[in-house]
């Protein structure tokens, strides 16, 4: 079983409050959107969360079956996705996923590679370079990345900025396949559909985050 979880979660750079008193739990086969309006902490919850940013206060805490995670340790249990992720775009998508696998020492890498070009639909153009592709192919390369070591939790910021319709449907595959496979998904949306897919909600704001 694993479980994600937030408590008493504040983040404030100098003197501005982006929000505070997030509490949260998900566990596996658990979705989770964050919402709330443009500039309401929903990018900055989801990195305080992957572990890649640390809360002003509060903790974040991933148990998997009941052993908890050191910290220095979540971000490689944590697939991100966000616009603001950058890869190497001189480099083809087999390429940049071929850098992951040796970074992250991952095992069986050409069959892991090959098998998350096709769940993202880049069979095909896995040899292009990234530099030649739309916002929306980019998107599918990081979401390759993210998805690449099979993480224990996979957090997405508006997983579906600049995607065609064909694009939002492999994003919803990954996520149900992620659920279905007894693991995590969080998503920082502004799509009210989007969000309505998942389990659970949590509103970012600066005085308060409540969650359901």
């Amino acid at each position: 079983m694993i479980s994600l979880s937030a408590s008493g979660l504040e983040k404030r750079y100098g003197r501005r409050r982006v929000f505070r008193g997030v509490d949260l739990e998900v566990v596996g086969g658990q979705s989770m959107a964050i919402t709330g309006h443009n500039g309401s902490g929903k990018s900055t919850l989801a990195r305080v969360l992957a572990g890649v940013l640390r809360p002003t206060r509060g903790s974040v805490s991933l148990t998997v079956d009941g052993v908890q995670i050191p910290k220095e340790e979540r971000p490689f249990r944590t697939g991100l996705v966000a616009p603001y992720l950058n890869l190497y775009a001189q480099f083809s998508p087999v390429e940049n996923l071929r850098f992951i696998a040796r970074a992250r020492q991952l095992d069986d890498r050409e069959a892991r590679i090959a098998q998350t070009l096709r769940l993202v639909g880049l069979v095909g153009r896995e040899d292009d370079l990234v530099t030649t592709f739309s916002s929306g192919m980019v998107q599918r390369v990081r979401l390759a990345a993210a998805v690449l070591g099979e993480p224990d939790v996979l957090i997405l910021d508006e997983p579906t900025s600049n995607l065609d319709e064909e694009g939002r449907t492999i994003v919803r595959r990954v996520i149900d396949e992620y659920r279905s496979a007894g693991k995590v998904v969080v998503v920082a949306t502004n799509d009210a559909a989007e969000a309505a897919e998942c389990d659970l909600a949590c509103a970012v704001a600066p005085d308060r985050a409540a969650a359901s």
